[in-house]
């Protein structure tokens, strides 16, 4: 099993197995050399996440865990028990030696600048299940102690009860679940969202749907408030305006680390026609890449540079709707 912490240049598609469908869909794309903005970043391989586990004996607690009867048939004793799990995890240390290696490529690859701690499992984004919203990310991670607690907060999430349980609905094997990390490069987000590359609410085949928000679109809360919803049509470059954001706060990178909470304008569009267009653009690139996905989700962040517009995509992967 490898354990190279490779930057997304010298990951493809095909390291799936060894890196996540999030990052090796991230490799895949700025190996095509389409002139997509992609953060930099690198992987840190399933391999880390398992001889953690090991090191300290949580293997065999996760295997205890599962085996027992009551995981499955007490929901209260399941969810204290995957409240266990997480804290072995966090609460054990890495490696000495491991976390220099990942410090060190962090420091040469990155310079050391802000980075978001992402999660790349084998059990997302894939065709069938798409696990959004199931695992951590820690965003602008700046210094040694919290780069270490995020990388075990985003192991510990594939033990997270929701995620757990969406597995389990879907037939997922949790023994079989192994999560790799991201290693990526902050982006100062002047806004963000996700593009699907169809019409979900007429089925124009030239037309994609676009939410977004102000801010790095993280939610601080639960409850949040209408996000900005657009369809373009790529065809005529025509924007239908489903809704507008009515949100009066968004999140930004704090210079010391984490985020903080700034007020919004109110009535101010954050997808122009202009800005629609450049992102579609973009994802027209990202779909000839994916040639074999019907419908891609993918998720953008737009930064402002010096008064100009530079949406940067930093996932992609199959749309997925579910029925009941």
């Amino acid at each position: 099993m490898t354990t190279a912490l490779l930057p997304l240049s010298k990951i493809s598609a095909e390291d799936a197995n060894k890196y996540g469908a999030k990052t090796s869909n991230l490799g895949e794309m700025v190996r095509a050399n389409t002139n997509l903005n992609i953060p930099d970043g690198f992987g840190i391989p399933f391999s880390y996440y398992l001889a953690h586990i090991k090191q300290h004996h949580i293997d065999q607690l996760i295997v205890k865990t599962l085996n027992d009867p009551k995981f499955k048939q007490d929901a209260n004793w399941r969810k204290a028990s995957l409240e266990t799990l997480r804290l072995a995890i966090t609460n054990s240390p890495l490696a000495a030696n491991t976390f220099n290696k990942i410090q060190t490529r962090w420091q040469k690859r990155l310079g050391g600048r802000g980075v978001f701690v992402r999660s790349s499992t084998n059990a997302e984004d894939l065709k069938g299940f798409n696990g959004a919203g199931l695992y951590d990310t820690v965003p602008n991670v700046k210094d040694k102690k919290a780069l270490e607690a995020a990388i075990k907060q985003v192991w510990a999430s594939v033990w997270n009860l929701r995620a757990v349980e969406e597995r389990a609905h879907f037939g997922i094997p949790h023994e079989q679940v192994y999560p790799a990390v991201l290693i990526q490069t902050a982006v100062n987000a002047a806004a963000a969202g996700v593009l699907l590359t169809t019409d979900i609410w007429g089925h124009q085949t030239t037309t994609y749907t676009i939410n977004s928000k102000w801010g790095l679109g993280m939610r601080v809360v639960e409850g949040q408030k209408i996000a900005e919803q657009i369809l373009f049509d790529t065809s005529n470059d025509g924007t239908r305006v489903i809704s507008r954001s009515d949100e009066s706060t968004m999140l930004v990178a704090n210079p010391k680390g984490g985020m903080l909470e700034r007020p919004v304008t109110k009535g101010e569009a954050i997808l122009t026609e202009r800005r629609a267009k450049i992102l579609s653009q973009a994802a027209q690139h990202v779909a000839e890449i994916f040639n074999q996905t019907d419908v891609l989700d993918i998720e953008w962040v737009l930064e402002t540079q010096g008064g100009q517009d530079v949406f940067w995509i930093v996932q992609a992967r199959p749309y997925v709707t579910y029925k009941n």
